[in-house]
């Protein structure tokens, strides 16, 4: 499906369906379909939404995609502590925030961690396993609706992803 996207994306066939939505209910859905995951490894995940956050426009279904991975990586690569979810709206819009206690990624690895079949060099990735697009894929996708998907992370200490997005999406921006 990885592969399938990216091919969508890179040839502008990608459409988001922007529709009103609820990011509360997106990211309680994504806390609760990832809350096995790290019961397993005896992560606690944690999430935090602000009260009374605005409804949104945007395609619901990729934003919750986004959200998986960025979860989903977080639990894969957290063996210990926590993961937690946060998610408020500022001026015109919204900061969402996955934070781990992993093991960190090298300076040099944060921005390449970005790119298409990118994954940071290390036996515990390779351990891990995964295709390398998600992240990609991720970053074009809150892209398209206007916003921008950072990293900001220390070795050792783990890292925090952080997704801008507009409130409102009015149209579809170019990836």
């Amino acid at each position: 499906n990885d592969v399938l996207d990216l091919s969508k994306i890179e040839a502008g066939q990608l459409v988001l369906r922007l529709e009103d939505y609820a990011l509360a209910d997106v990211v309680q859905t994504v806390v609760a379909s990832t809350e096995s995951l790290a019961a397993e490894k005896k992560l606690a995940l944690k999430c935090e939404v602000q009260k009374g956050i605005p409804m949104g426009r945007g395609d619901e279904r990729r934003i919750a995609q986004v959200l998986l991975n960025l979860v989903g990586n977080a639990i894969k690569f957290t063996d210990a502590g926590e993961v937690r979810v946060s998610a408020r709206a500022k001026k015109a819009k919204y900061v969402i925030e996955v934070a781990d206690t992993g093991p960190g990624i090298p300076a040099a690895e944060r921005e390449r961690i970005f790119e298409e079949f990118h994954q940071v060099d290390s036996s515990n990735t390779k351990k891990k396993g995964g295709t390398g697009l998600g992240l990609a894929i991720a970053r074009r996708i809150v892209e398209m609706h206007g916003g921008r998907l950072s990293v900001q992370s220390e070795v050792g200490r783990g890292s925090t992803f952080r997704v801008d997005l507009p409130i409102k999406v009015e149209k579809q921006r170019i990836a």
